[in-house]
């Protein structure tokens, strides 16, 4: 329905729930979809659970909670809080810090069982994971992929993403040089996934990865700004860059700007997860799109089917994702 509709799976629920943020244009498209298909909304259910089976909790790390610095993690929580709602659930948040002092520090809302169930938000070490599931409580991990553990994660299909992203630049023509990736911290398991991708495109076209254009970044538009002039002053400049989220982007963008490269005539820059404010840069920006709020409510969703069937093998969702060509990519002149 909500495909049919042109919004977001997060929107249409938000038709169905009295979401005040809901456009009365998106409104009015879900209703009408849902009124094609014959799609009736399900009445909350409060007793798909066990007794005692009251709440579920979310870990995150600071900077993924909803603000100005947090365009992509905001949505995701937005979808979580959302699917446990509906569940007839409460959620408890619980910021995760840096680097706990040990992996035997519990969350207190593990310590004190005040969730029979646990989210978790981005990076979240191995050993970390492991501790917790070691005191008995389910989890699920969002948009992370801990290697080695017997975990359920939900993901975008960043390995395709970064394919998707790096074919689009090299069919515009911008091979030679190649076009160049703005990459982020290690530890993020998605943006390795997105470099794979990248990769994979390019030895599929038959060009080499060369070192000199693969930067590291931090994911912020800062960063964006410094990898881009690193990029600038090499002895060949690439003509083209795939940033490996949308911050990252918008921070290149503003240095070619201050630099007098236009975008897109002499150089393209494509991005990834389709912000908000992707649509309203200057100009607008192409990129990779993922339904972030899908990713909080399947978190949610196979949450909830973990705590009724512990016993079920381990699943690693991927959700789809696409590729949105706006005005900041044009084929090399």
């Amino acid at each position: 329905m909500a495909q049919r509709a042109g919004v977001s799976v997060g929107t249409a629920s938000g038709v169905f729930t009295s979401n005040s943020s809901v456009s009365d244009e998106a409104r009015a498209a879900v209703l009408a979809a849902a009124s094609e298909i014959g799609y009736h909304p399900r009445r909350r259910q409060t007793k798909e659970f066990a007794t005692g089976i009251t709440t579920f909790g979310l870990l995150a790390r600071a900077e993924h909670y909803v603000g100005p610095s947090n365009p992509f993690y905001g949505p995701v929580l937005y979808g979580a809080q959302w699917a446990v709602g509906e569940l007839g659930l409460s959620l408890v948040l619980e910021t995760l810090r840096d680097e706990p002092s040990s992996h035997h520090q519990m969350p207190l809302i593990v310590e004190r069982r005040q969730a029979q169930g646990l989210l978790l938000a981005g990076y979240v070490s191995a050993e970390y994971i492991t501790a917790i599931l070691r005191t008995g409580t389910p989890c699920v991990v969002i948009d992370h992929h801990a290697a080695g553990v017997a975990v359920d994660s939900v993901c975008a299909d960043d390995h395709r993403g970064g394919y998707l992203a790096t074919t689009h630049l090299l069919e515009l023509g911008h091979r030679d040089p190649p076009p160049a990736i703005i990459t982020g911290p290690s530890t993020a398991t998605s943006i390795e996934a997105r470099f794979a991708g990248y990769r994979d495109a390019l030895t599929e076209a038959g060009i080499p990865v060369e070192d000199a254009y693969v930067r590291e970044g931090r994911l912020s538009a800062e960063s964006g700004r410094d990898e881009m002039r690193s990029l600038l002053d090499l002895p060949t400049p690439p003509t083209a860059v795939f940033c490996c989220n949308d911050n990252t982007a918008i921070g290149a963008i503003d240095l070619l700007r201050e630099k007098g490269i236009a975008v897109p005539d002499e150089f393209s820059v494509i991005g990834y997860d389709d912000i908000d404010m992707a649509a309203q840069t200057v100009p607008r920006l192409t990129t990779i799109a993922v339904d972030k709020e899908h990713l909080g409510m399947q978190a949610v969703w196979n949450l909830a089917q973990r705590v009724r069937h512990p016993q079920m093998g381990v699943r690693d969702t991927r959700l789809r994702v696409h590729l949105v060509e706006r005005s900041s990519t044009a084929p090399r002149t």
